[in-house]
Protein backbone atom coordinates (compact mmCIF):
# COMPACT_ATOMS: atom_id res chain seq x y z
CA UNK A 1 0.00 0.00 0.00
CA UNK A 2 1.23 3.45 -0.92
CA UNK A 3 1.75 6.24 1.64
CA UNK A 4 -0.61 9.22 1.49
CA UNK A 5 2.16 11.57 0.33
CA UNK A 6 3.22 9.25 -2.47
CA UNK A 7 -0.39 8.71 -3.52
CA UNK A 8 -1.10 12.46 -3.61
CA UNK A 9 1.96 13.05 -5.78
CA UNK A 10 1.02 10.14 -8.06
CA UNK A 11 -2.48 11.58 -8.56
CA UNK A 12 -1.13 15.04 -9.41
CA UNK A 13 1.47 13.56 -11.80
CA UNK A 14 -1.18 11.56 -13.64
CA UNK A 15 -3.42 14.62 -13.93
CA UNK A 16 -0.52 16.65 -15.34
CA UNK A 17 0.29 13.95 -17.90
CA UNK A 18 -3.35 13.90 -18.99
CA UNK A 19 -3.52 17.74 -18.97
CA UNK A 20 -6.56 17.88 -16.69
CA UNK A 21 -6.60 21.67 -16.54
CA UNK A 22 -8.79 24.52 -17.78
CA UNK A 23 -11.95 23.20 -19.44
CA UNK A 24 -10.66 19.63 -19.21
CA UNK A 25 -12.01 17.98 -16.07
CA UNK A 26 -12.31 14.45 -14.72
CA UNK A 27 -14.69 12.85 -12.29
CA UNK A 28 -13.22 11.86 -8.93
CA UNK A 29 -14.27 8.29 -9.76
CA UNK A 30 -12.09 8.35 -12.89
CA UNK A 31 -9.09 9.77 -11.04
CA UNK A 32 -9.25 7.16 -8.29
CA UNK A 33 -9.41 4.41 -10.90
CA UNK A 34 -5.96 5.47 -12.15
CA UNK A 35 -4.55 4.05 -8.89
CA UNK A 36 -3.97 0.47 -7.84
CA UNK A 37 -7.11 -1.31 -6.64
CA UNK A 38 -5.76 -1.49 -3.10
CA UNK A 39 -5.27 2.32 -3.08
CA UNK A 40 -8.52 3.43 -4.71
CA UNK A 41 -10.53 4.06 -1.54
CA UNK A 42 -7.76 6.16 -0.02
CA UNK A 43 -7.14 7.92 -3.36
CA UNK A 44 -10.76 9.10 -3.46
CA UNK A 45 -10.45 10.47 0.09
CA UNK A 46 -7.18 12.21 -0.78
CA UNK A 47 -8.60 13.83 -3.93
CA UNK A 48 -11.50 15.22 -1.90
CA UNK A 49 -9.06 16.47 0.78
CA UNK A 50 -6.84 18.11 -1.85
CA UNK A 51 -9.84 19.94 -3.33
CA UNK A 52 -10.31 21.64 0.05
CA UNK A 53 -6.56 22.21 0.66
CA UNK A 54 -5.43 25.64 -0.62
CA UNK A 55 -1.84 24.33 -0.89
CA UNK A 56 -2.82 21.49 -3.26
CA UNK A 57 -3.13 22.15 -7.02
CA UNK A 58 -6.62 20.58 -7.32
CA UNK A 59 -10.00 22.27 -7.43
CA UNK A 60 -13.61 21.18 -7.73
CA UNK A 61 -15.13 22.24 -11.03
CA UNK A 62 -18.50 22.81 -12.63
CA UNK A 63 -20.77 23.09 -9.61
CA UNK A 64 -20.27 19.44 -8.75
CA UNK A 65 -17.67 18.31 -6.25
CA UNK A 66 -17.37 15.11 -8.27
CA UNK A 67 -15.50 16.95 -11.03
CA UNK A 68 -11.89 17.90 -10.46
CA UNK A 69 -9.09 19.61 -12.39
CA UNK A 70 -5.67 21.11 -11.74
CA UNK A 71 -5.45 24.78 -10.81
CA UNK A 72 -2.63 25.05 -13.35
CA UNK A 73 0.29 23.14 -14.84
CA UNK A 74 2.85 25.34 -13.05
CA UNK A 75 1.04 24.78 -9.72
CA UNK A 76 1.13 21.04 -10.30
CA UNK A 77 4.84 21.09 -11.24
CA UNK A 78 5.68 23.03 -8.08
CA UNK A 79 3.63 20.61 -5.96
CA UNK A 80 5.36 17.56 -7.47
CA UNK A 81 8.82 19.04 -6.99
CA UNK A 82 8.07 20.19 -3.43
CA UNK A 83 6.85 16.73 -2.47
CA UNK A 84 9.87 14.90 -3.84
CA UNK A 85 8.39 13.55 -7.05
CA UNK A 86 9.97 13.47 -10.47
CA UNK A 87 8.33 15.58 -13.14
CA UNK A 88 6.73 13.66 -15.99
CA UNK A 89 8.66 13.62 -19.26
CA UNK A 90 7.86 16.72 -21.30
CA UNK A 91 7.51 18.97 -18.25
CA UNK A 92 11.14 18.93 -17.25
CA UNK A 93 13.09 22.12 -17.96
Amino acid sequence: MTSDGQLRTKIVKKMVRKRVVGGHKKQVETVKNWCATSDQGRAEDLVREMIRDPEAPLEGYGGSRDNVRLTGIDDAKAYIETHGGDLPWGLRD
